[in-house]
């Protein structure tokens, strides 16, 4: 354990130390986002989970690429086991700790509800969160909705910055490409794909429980049974099924990175 914190150790000293220019964007886009969730609407700052799934293992690991140093790892008295259990731990942890600062963040911004004097129109206020509760037919609050659609981003943030992590321990020079020379060509499409993707899905679900969509009896059970999920304790339950699944897929990819890492040749 000693080892792993070493390593981790090591890591944020690089990741700090330079111009990491990536660290700065990144800080950028959670000021931007927190003022778009103050000013505007909570919702509209699930664009920070999201986009910061995407930015957040190139910031971690940018001067490391930057300064072609990855390789360095292999000529350390370290277990490469211990590198890979490092730097999950810490980009899982790092993940989570700032999205839970922002999640506390929008709660207040959910509660102060300064936006409602921005995005106001004459007596009538802009509030998407009220509009989803009012156009589907479950027994949501404003609160549950929040909920359920800042753990979905969660849940997918999570599973693009595991990936990207499996992916850079696979290839970092494929990766440093994508990242540096290529900048945001195929990896970028992909994120904005995964994006695009989660605000798709909350359309066609606020559009199939008003009635809007016509749906077969095959998908009614699967919704259905997606409806009971999210009205259950006001969305936690279906906010926890989507947690658990993130948390078993960065395990996989976990998994498959510990045996790929262990048989490259360095």
């Amino acid at each position: 354990m000693k080892k792993i914190l070493d390593i981790i150790r090591v890591d944020l000293i690089t990741m700090n130390g330079g111009k990491n220019g990536m660290r700065t964007m990144l800080i950028m886009l959670f000021l931007f986002c927190a003022a778009i969730g103050f000013f505007i609407s909570p919702v509209g700052g699930l664009y920070c989970p999201l986009l910061m799934g995407g930015f957040f293992v190139p910031m971690l690991f940018n001067n490391e690429l930057k300064y072609h140093s990855e390789k360095l790892w292999s000529i350390l008295p370290v277990k490469r086991r211990d590198l890979v259990n490092a730097r999950f731990l810490m980009a899982a942890v790092l993940y989570t700790a700032l999205f839970i600062v922002f999640y506390l963040l929008m709660l207040l911004a959910l509660k102060l509800e300064l936006y409602s004097a921005f995005m106001s129109d004459g007596d009538e206020t802009f509030d998407i969160l009220e509009m989803i509760v009012k156009v589907s037919s479950l027994s949501f609050t404003k609160l549950g909705v929040f909920n359920l659609l800042y753990f979905a981003a969660y849940s997918f943030g999570l599973m693009i910055s595991t990936g990207q992590l499996r992916r850079y321990f696979k290839n970092s020079e494929a990766f440093n490409y994508a990242m540096s020379i290529g900048r945001m060509q195929k990896a970028k499409k992909r994120e904005y794909a995964y994006a695009i993707l989660i605000f798709a899905a909350i359309l066609l679900w606020v559009l199939i429980v008003s009635g809007v969509l016509p749906i077969n009896a095959t998908v009614y059970i699967v919704i259905q049974f997606l409806k009971q999920l999210a009205q259950a304790t006001n969305g936690f339950l279906l906010s926890a099924v989507l947690v658990t699944m993130a948390v078993f897929s960065a395990i996989y990819k976990y998994i498959c990175t510990l045996l790929e890492y262990d048989e490259k040749e360095l």
